[in-house]
């Protein structure tokens, strides 16, 4: 078979890929820089608030699930609904997975505010000035929580066209809005409130707040302005797509938060450690997420053509250069660990694991990259079941079950190794299925 073949528009697969891609690329790499914006500023404060930050960080991944429940279906019902030039019904669409999942997650805000208190003790472990610095981050980030979510609903739609130097734009923008206010708002320079690890999480909040303005704009002008009028309803086939999203992010979520719970009881500085070499690494792992959104993307629109042999193409041709982009990012990861990691470490000891977590995260990238991209193309192609499924039993066979026991024996290096396990077993079986399966996983929804 050839995956250079071209599409009905003359480009090639790979090519259109790249060009969905590479905006998309720059785009999850300012989103990463954000984090470690934070993570380079926070450093100054001690290893008491880089421990805070990640361990806050692990917990608001667990509460974002239920953007999954909504974010999921709406990229693949708006690029289905733009292939099949129905643009009306993705403005609908679009609609109503803001007014609908935007109250769900206003309620599930208060809710999570409430309880973080108790959940960050019974996650962690932490105490004294670590336990008071990620609790003071992780509230103000869990008030902006719907903040975050109308950003991603419209910066997924946005995805969803292929417009994505747009979306590089925008958040470039929030990037930039970020980079100022950290240290502004953490040491309190011209004349601001020194607010420690708290200004650090406002300014994340502010800068995500700004790109809403932006987003509307482009989106009017994309003429997938969101719209609440009445008629069809999608919120049946939202939740029906969403569910297993949902589901998989929930399990996958609580999973990494053993996870980190495994390194935080350790101690501080083995969490300080992890949470550097983590930030370092989502710069390696954004094109992942990248071209998981463009496969997803691509895949979608040819679904929604009706075209399933050529979305199976350009699916695997985005799979092909994503497996290819991750081991070489990974490679110079694992290389360069120790120059990487020194401008955010408090002392040597705390530099030194961090470079042993990006020898070991640096090898597993290519399965890393798997996992990511392939599960985006099968998601794309309207299935969000078969991830789920192989994420979750991955995840809890492979990662979490080894690192409660490997560390009893080999202290932080045995949930760093779970890990590497866990994302190549995942990404050979979604590939294994992938190529297998696809004409009877791929199903069209509009």
């Amino acid at each position: 078979m050839n995956f250079k073949s071209e599409g009905a528009t003359g480009e090639t697969y790979l090519a259109r890929a790249l060009k969905t891609t590479i905006p998309l690329v720059l785009v999850e790499t300012v989103s990463s820089l954000y984090s470690l914006a934070d993570t380079y500023f926070v450093s100054g404060l001690g290893e008491e608030a880089l421990a805070g930050v990640g361990v806050a960080g692990y917990i608001l991944w667990l509460y974002t699930v239920v953007f999954a429940l909504f974010q999921t279906p709406l990229m693949i019902l708006v690029s289905q609904s733009i292939g099949a030039g129905m643009r009306e019904k993705a403005r609908r669409i679009l609609g109503e997975v803001c007014a609908k999942g935007g109250f769900a997650v206003v309620m599930a805000t208060v809710a999570y505010y409430l309880a973080s208190p108790a959940f960050l003790t019974i996650q962690s472990g932490l105490s004294g000035a670590a336990y008071d610095n990620a609790l003071s981050y992780l509230l103000i980030r869990v008030g902006g929580l719907p903040v975050f979510y109308f950003s991603l609903c419209f910066d997924t739609a946005i995805i969803a066209t292929a417009r994505t130097k747009i979306t590089l734009l925008v958040n470039t923008i929030g990037l930039i809005v970020n980079v100022i206010l950290d240290p502004l708002l953490i040491y309190g320079h011209l004349g601001f409130p020194r607010l420690g690890v708290s200004g650090a999480a406002y300014a994340t909040v502010i800068s995500s707040a700004t790109t809403i303005p932006l987003q509307l704009h482009y989106l009017r002008k994309l003429g997938l302005k969101p719209s609440l009028d009445g008629g069809e309803s999608f919120f049946t086939k939202i939740i029906s797509l969403g569910a297993p999203a949902f589901l998989e992010r929930l399990v996958f979520s609580l999973g990494n938060n053993v996870y980190a719970g495994v390194i935080s009881r350790i101690s501080p500085r083995v969490m300080a450690a992890h949470n550097i070499g983590l930030r370092i690494e989502s710069l390696i792992y954004m094109p992942g997420f990248a071209l998981a959104t463009t496969a997803s993307t691509l895949v979608g629109q040819k679904i929604g053509e009706g075209k399933v042999e050529e979305a199976s193409r350009v699916g695997f041709e985005t799979i092909r250069l994503g497996a290819l982009t991750m081991g070489l990012l990974g490679l110079a990861i694992a290389v360069g660990g120790r120059a990487l990691v020194e401008p955010f470490s408090p002392d040597g000891e705390i530099a030194e694991l961090a470079a042993t977590y990006l020898l070991i995260a640096g090898l597993s990238e290519l399965g890393l990259g798997l996992s990511m991209i392939v599960g985006g193309a099968i998601r794309g192609a309207g299935n969000t079941k078969i991830p789920f499924l192989v994420n979750t039993v991955s995840l809890y066979l492979f990662r979490v079950a080894p690192s409660i026991l490997l560390s009893k024996s080999l202290g932080v290096i045995g949930p760093w190794l779970a890990m590497f396990m866990d994302v190549y077993a995942r990404g050979i079986i979604l590939l294994v299925v992938y190529r297998k399966m696809f004409h009877k996983l791929a199903v069209k929804h509009v």
